[in-house]
C-alpha cells in the first residue's frame, strides 16, 4: 500500500494541538491577546448587569462631608472644654448647633455693648425653647459674644420640677422690675411681650400683653431690637391642651397634645429637629424719639407698642418669605 493511502500518511495527517493547563493554544495566539479578550468580556458583563464599580466622586464627597462634620464637632468640643463651659452650656449649644442647626442673619445689628431690649416672637411650644436658644445665638454667633438674659412667664417658673430647671438655666420672670434692674446694669435682655398664638395662626404677632416691659425701656432709654425666630413653632406644635381644670389645683400644667405626644409616649415630648433661622431687624432708638418721662404717658406707651409690634411682624414675615424648607 502506498504511503499516501495509509491512515495518517502523507498530507492527510491531522495536525497536532498542544494542551497546556487544560486550555487549547491555537497557533498564533499570544497570552496577551487572551487576557485582553477576558478583560473585554468582563467589562461587557458588568455593563449588561449594571454592577460596575460605583462612581468615585459621589462616595468621596459623602466621606468628605462625614469627616468634615466629625472634625467640626471635635474642634467645637475642644474649644468649649478649654473655655470652661459647664455641661448645661455644652448641651444647649450642641442642640443649637446640631439639632436645630440655627442660622442667624443680621445678628450684628444688636449693639455690641450697653443696654438693649431684644423683642422676639414667641412660639407656642410646650417649653420656651426660643428663650433658651436666643441667648446661645448672642453668646456664640454675635461678633461681640454678648451675654443676654431671657425673660419668660412667671407661671412657667412656678411649675414643679420644670420651673426649677428653667431657673437654673438663667431664665428670669418677665416683670418690669426685673427688666429695669437688668437694663440699669447695661445688660442685654430678651423678652417676648406678645402671647403665643394657636398653631394655625403661628407667626402672627398678637397684641402685646406686657406693656410694663415697654415702660421700662422708655424709662431707661433702651434701644429695642426686633428679632424673628423661624422654625421654633413647628419644633413641638401644641395642637390642644386637655385636663387643665383637673391639673390646675395640683399645680400642674394641662396635658399637651402634639403630633407626637402622647402617641409615642415620653419619646413624643422630644422636639422635632426643624431648621431654625434667626432674623434681626433694625434697632428702634427709643431715647432719640421718646423722653424718659414718656414712660408715664399712656398714649406714648401705646404708640411705642404699635411701632414695635409692626416692626416685629415685618421681620417675621420677611423671615418666613426667605425660608427654604421646614427641616433643611
Amino acid at each position: 500500500m502506498a504511503d499516501a493511502e495509509r491512515p495518517g500518511g502523507g498530507d492527510a495527517r491531522p495536525r497536532l494541538r498542544a494542551f497546556r493547563g487544560g486550555a487549547t493554544r491555537r497557533p498564533g495566539t499570544q497570552p496577551g491577546d487572551f487576557a485582553h479578550r477576558l478583560a473585554t468580556l468582563e467589562r461587557q458583563v458588568e455593563a449588561a448587569l449594571g454592577t460596575g464599580p460605583p462612581a468615585d466622586s459621589g462616595v468621596d464627597a459623602t466621606i468628605d462631608r462625614v469627616l468634615d462634620r466629625y472634625a467640626q464637632a471635635r474642634r467645637w468640643l475642644a474649644d468649649r472644654t478649654a473655655a470652661g463651659s459647664g455641661l448645661v452650656g455644652l448641651g444647649l449649644e450642641a442642640v443649637y448647633r446640631w439639632w436645630w442647626r440655627v442660622e442667624t442673619h443680621g445678628l450684628e445689628r444688636v449693639p455690641a455693648s450697653g443696654r438693649v431690649l431684644v423683642v422676639a416672637n414667641r412660639a407656642g411650644t410646650l417649653l420656651p425653647y426660643d428663650a433658651l436658644m436666643l441667648p446661645i445665638a448672642l453668646a456664640v454667633d454675635h461678633p461681640a459674644r454678648r451675654r443676654a438674659h431671657a425673660l419668660v412667664d412667671e407661671e412657667l417658673l412656678r411649675l414643679p420640677v420644670v420651673g426649677g430647671v428653667l431657673g437654673r438655666l438663667d431664665l428670669r420672670p418677665a416683670v418690669s422690675g426685673t427688666l429695669r434692674r437688668l437694663l440699669e446694669h447695661d445688660e442685654a435682655v430678651i423678652a417676648f411681650p406678645a402671647p403665643a398664638m394657636p398653631f394655625p395662626q403661628r407667626y402672627r404677632i398678637a397684641r402685646f400683653a406686657r406693656l410694663g416691659l415697654l415702660r421700662a425701656a422708655l424709662a431707661t432709654g433702651t434701644p429695642i431690637v426686633p428679632v424673628a425666630v423661624i422654625g421654633a413653632e413647628e419644633a413641638q406644635p401644641v395642637l390642644a391642651r386637655v385636663g387643665g381644670l383637673l391639673a390646675r389645683p395640683l399645680g400642674l400644667p394641662a396635658l399637651p397634645v402634639t403630633p407626637t405626644f402622647p402617641w409615642l409616649g415620653l419619646g413624643g415630648l422630644v422636639p422635632l429637629p426643624t431648621k431654625w433661622t434667626i432674623h434681626v431687624g433694625d434697632p428702634l432708638e427709643v431715647a432719640r424719639h421718646y423722653p424718659a418721662e414718656a414712660a408715664h404717658d399712656a398714649a406714648a406707651v401705646r404708640r411705642l407698642r404699635d411701632q414695635v409690634r409692626e416692626r416685629l411682624q415685618g421681620v417675621v414675615s420677611e423671615g418666613l418669605r426667605r425660608r427654604r424648607a421646614l427641616f433643611f
